[in-house]
């Protein structure tokens, strides 16, 4: 079976997002693009679940180029456009609690802590579409114009990045800030960082060569 490595890291990464609670039922999914070929989780499945085998490939057209009975994610749309449009090597796709509150009461949700800028600032929210359709796709696009993750409204959230663990991570920390806003705002409106703060915290961790993921600090 071609793409055996990517297959497996497809499956630990979604498993990764099920164990964190970042989807329910067969919500999700996750794709790692290899040249001119995706790989996706397939439709229907439970990310719990998912095993290497039933993994799909298609084209960067959406076409499967191997003989299986199953069919990529319905997301399909998303994760091409985002392949189309950004430099993604892999994207992501959930549905966390925090992360669907947040994104049906703001536009943009603010940075409301600097790790934000790991995303590239405020998150946008794209407009509600239905599952699996162009219209979506168009809003996810143009949310993450100049970000990495996105909101989006009455649905999830998603991100992407250089590899499937970085994407994981951003997705993980959209939902931890969309956790931090909500909290923050039942009492009082949150304090925000401006642009100017989040391009000052960008030199800073560049200066001193720091991520703030756990792990991952020199």
């Amino acid at each position: 079976m071609r793409f055996s490595e990517e297959r497996a890291a497809l499956a630990a990464a979604a498993q990764r997002l099920a164990r964190a609670g970042m989807t329910h039922g067969t919500g999700g999914n996750l794709s790692v693009r290899v040249d001119d070929h995706v790989l996706l989780t397939p439709s229907g499945c439970r990310l719990a679940d998912v095993t290497p085998e039933q993994m799909v490939a298609v084209d960067l057209d959406g076409t499967v180029v191997e003989d299986t009975p199953l069919a990529p994610t319905s997301e399909l749309r998303i994760h091409l456009d985002i392949y189309h449009h950004t430099s993604a090597a892999a994207v992501v796709h959930a549905h966390p609690i925090a992360s669907i509150a947040a994104a049906n009461i703001v536009d943009e949700l603010p940075v409301v802590h600097y790790t934000a800028a790991l995303i590239g600032g405020a998150i946008r929210v794209a407009p509600y579409a239905v599952f699996g359709s162009g219209a979506l796709g168009d809003a996810v696009a143009a949310a993450l114009t100049g970000r990495t993750a996105a909101l989006m409204r009455n649905h999830g959230s998603v991100a992407y990045g250089d590899d499937l663990e970085s994407a994981c991570d951003r997705i993980e920390l959209v939902d931890w800030l969309a956790e931090l806003y909500l909290r923050s705002a039942a009492i009082a409106p949150p304090a925000d960082l401006t642009h100017d703060d989040v391009v000052d915290v960008v030199v800073t961790a560049t200066r001193r060569q720091y991520s703030p993921f756990p792990g991952r600090n020199p």
